[in-house]
């Protein structure tokens, strides 16, 4: 008995904080925001404090200034500290993070003129070449390499490099621009060349020694290329906190950066900073959102409208008060902004205490408790209020004598399973926030919730003033939940007001979404376990989505993409049991749905590449995905290995390079693979990281008219796409040889001569 009591002890130890740690904003007048939970599409049977706690996670609210900020922020100084609020006992693992990796970027060093004569914009180029692989049609996304039909825009490490690519015949590069550090990404609009990363030395400059926060700092400056060969800098900003994402729609990027564990101080201003020039802070007044919420840490989230043809433009933005967030996705008109919160059996186990042990405690107990409760987190700590509620509650349960004890452990357990079957959905929820943009105008309009987490961008959508998402509801372990703790798949249609009009809950049982692709009046997902089920959805109806067809395969596809109307083109991994009956990733396979008879939706065609290990930039970056229907031509960057030895482990590098393939509507054929290795003698592949990562790995591909460029930290090599001759190549690093010569005649000339350091020579 002694073991139960522990385990009662051991749930209220943890979740009795939620009592006490909620912000405080007595002081504080907020502005209503619309949207939020809607109360009556929760089930009756929830407890009105969890359906509070419910509100506090989803409702957003909005500070009046950033003096209101930095009062919430005194008030509820919870930096730090886990409540278990976000903690999920649940199987996370396919989460996906929206926040990007920055390797850093910093002030230009030099610019270095290497061509002759420039050319215009316009002037000599092709109409016919490939833009970034990107969602939405008219919302560009940044990437490592640019073209507008003339000139290549790469970036190699700290370098970004202007290359005259066509005619293909006499490509050359004419400009590089040296950073001190590594550039991220960058956008190309008409003569605006656009480049952002982390600033690692901003330390160094005189403005920055006198700022007491030391967050991170993001560089976004904007270059004139109307002369290529003389790029001139435009505008020079840099963004307090670390990149986050971003997006160009016409002349405007929409720049988000967050600022994790966000620390204020006293004569520092409240908000992240914008620097000018090196030299000016700007003031800006952005909308300020937040929630009511205990708060693990202050992450801030900015997002701004930068024009980038008038600098001119003053910068618009707003901000909000996060713990996190994870995914967004971007129309025309709207930025969709999403995170997934959790209520822990720990949550529950409060609610059922409030209901069973607190009427039971004596008065004495109770007042004390509350008092505790009362007390503002910068007197206690809720790491504080946690350890003094728990030691009475302790030395409650323990003056009860074994009887009371048993009756309190079934009745919590009876509580805890009914508790658990009316809040399942409630569990794991993606709450969703909308965000109107047009040009410099950011307002925020709604938020809206739905059940599971979000894998990434291409799990979302929107069409004709309707919010399509997909989501996965993870498995979860507990001893109070007697029905079905397997994972399932979900899609949702909401309103314009993101309230939900559509769904379909319950799809894949013990499965979880791999891929997904909205097309029109249509979805298509792919969820994995062992077998690869790829559902068609109708979407014409958004009040009722229905699955109209099923195809189950080996393996799962990472990626899908539209060849047509009625045929998919599929990117993944194959797969197969083993003799443990486990579930093992096989080489890379490309896979030609015909999904023109949606209730009989096949696979018409696969090509596999190489054997475990075997590996693909583009499954997990669209941009790598280089595809024209016009042209049937596929290019995809791969690293292929092939087997060594008798366990499925034992591989050997086989080749990494570009994989070329002609496709149409029945079948894939490879033309060919593009080697930038050298003929493999340099060929370098980490196993454990899977894909090559030296300077011959291959990173993307493009094209102009009929010749395919791919690009790596070496090369820019051109190859014809209709037979894959080679027809040039730019390389951007100095060829290595395998001798050198040294002049030693002259060395011992220059080192024997003592005027060089400033010594007289007596003799």
């Amino acid at each position: 008995m002694r073991k139960k009591i522990n385990f009662i002890v051991l749930i209220l130890f943890i979740t009795f904080v939620f009592t006490g740690c909620y912000s405080k904003v007595s002081k504080i007048h907020v502005e209503p925001v619309p949207g939020g939970l809607d109360l009556d599409a929760v089930k009756t049977e929830l407890p009105k404090d969890l359906v509070k706690e419910l509100e506090k996670q989803s409702n957003i609210k909005k500070f009046k200034s950033a003096e209101e900020l930095s009062l919430f922020l005194e008030e509820n100084n919870t930096v730090g500290f886990d409540s278990g609020l976000n903690r999920s006992y649940q199987d996370t693992n396919d989460m996906a993070v929206m926040t990007e990796s920055v390797k850093g970027i910093g002030a230009p060093m030099m610019t270095t003129n290497l061509g002759s004569a420039g050319f215009a914009f316009d002037e000599g180029g092709s109409d016919d070449f490939s833009k970034t692989n990107v969602q939405v049609e008219g919302v560009d996304e940044a990437d490592i390499i640019k073209t507008d039909g003339k000139y290549i825009y790469a970036l190699v490490k700290n370098e970004l490099f202007i290359i005259d690519a066509y005619p293909a015949e006499k490509a050359e590069i004419i400009t590089k621009i040296k950073f001190k550090d590594r550039p991220q990404d960058i956008y190309i609009n008409d003569n605006k060349l656009i480049i952002y990363g982390r600033d690692n030395s901003y330390r160094q400059k005189e403005l920055y020694k006198k700022f007491i926060r030391r967050n991170s700092f993001t560089f976004f400056k904007v270059f004139d290329i109307t002369d290529k060969e003389n790029p001139k800098q435009v505008r020079d900003l840099n963004f307090e906190g670390n990149y986050n994402n971003s997006r160009m729609i016409g002349d405007y990027v929409y720049f988000i950066t967050t600022n994790h564990n966000y620390r204020y101080y006293d004569n520092e201003p409240i908000l992240p900073r914008i620097v000018s020039n090196e030299k000016t802070v700007l003031e800006l007044e952005p909308d300020i959102y937040y929630f009511d919420i205990p708060y693990n840490s202050y992450n801030i989230t900015s997002i701004h409208a930068i024009n980038i043809k008038d600098e001119n433009e003053k910068i618009n933005g707003d901000v909000y008060l996060m713990n996190r967030n994870q995914n967004m996705y971007v129309s025309q008109n709207n930025i969709y902004v999403t995170y997934t919160k959790h209520i822990s059996e720990y949550q529950l186990a409060m609610e059922v205490m409030k209901d069973i042990i607190l009427p039971i405690m004596n008065e004495k107990d109770q007042n004390k408790i509350n008092n505790i409760n009362e007390v503002d987190n910068y007197i206690l700590s809720p790491d504080e209020k946690q350890r003094k509620i728990s030691n009475i509650i302790e030395r409650f349960l323990s003056s009860q004598d074994k009887s009371e004890q048993d009756r309190l452990e079934e009745e919590l357990e009876k509580a805890m399973k009914k508790k658990y079957a009316d809040i399942s959905k409630e569990l794991e929820k993606t709450v969703i926030h909308k965000i109107a943009i047009n040009k410099n105008d950011i307002e925020y309009k709604t938020h809206g919730e739905v059940t599971g987490h979000v894998l990434n961008q291409f799990s979302m959508d929107e069409n004709k003033g309707y919010f399509r998402i997909a989501t996965t509801k993870n498995r979860t372990w507990s001893r109070f939940e007697d029905g079905n703790t397997k994972s399932y798949n979900n899609l949702y249609v909401l309103d314009g007001r993101l309230k939900i009009v559509g769904s379909l809950e319950g799809l894949a049982e013990d499965e979880r979404i791999k891929s997904v692709r909205f097309m029109q009046n249509r979805a298509y997902m792919v969820t994995f376990k062992q077998i690869d089920p790829l559902f068609v959805i109708d979407l014409k109806n958004p009040k009722k989505p229905t699955v109209l067809g099923e195809l189950k395969i080996p393996g799962y596809s990472d990626y899908l993409h539209p060849y047509d109307e009625d045929t998919l083109i599929g990117l993944g991994k194959d797969a197969y049991e083993n003799r443990y009956g486990g579930t093992v990733t096989g080489g890379v396979k490309l896979s030609l749905f015909d999904v023109a008879d949606v209730k009989n939706p096949k696979e018409i065609d696969t090509f596999i590449m190489g054997v475990s290990g075997s590996d693909s930039i583009a499954l997990h970056d669209h941009k790598a995905f280089l595809f024209s229907h016009d042209k049937n031509l596929l290019s995809i960057p791969v690293t292929i290995r092939k087997q060594s030895g008798e366990k499925y482990y034992n591989t050997k590098l086989e080749f990494s390079g570009a994989a070329v393939f002609t496709v149409d509507k029945s079948s894939f054929k490879l033309k060919g693979k593009i080697d930038h290795s050298d003929g493999g003698k340099d060929s370098k592949t980490d196993y454990w990281r899977g894909y090559n990562y030296y300077d011959n790995n291959v990173k993307r591909a493009l094209y102009i008219e009929d010749n395919l460029y791919t690009f790596s930290n070496k090369y820019i090599m051109i190859h014809a796409i209709d037979d894959l001759n080679k027809i040039n190549n730019v390389r951007f690093v100095e060829e290595e040889k395998d001798f050198e010569i040294e002049n030693l005649k002259e060395s011992k000339s220059k080192f024997l001569n003592l005027d060089n350091l400033g010594i007289k020579n007596s003799e």
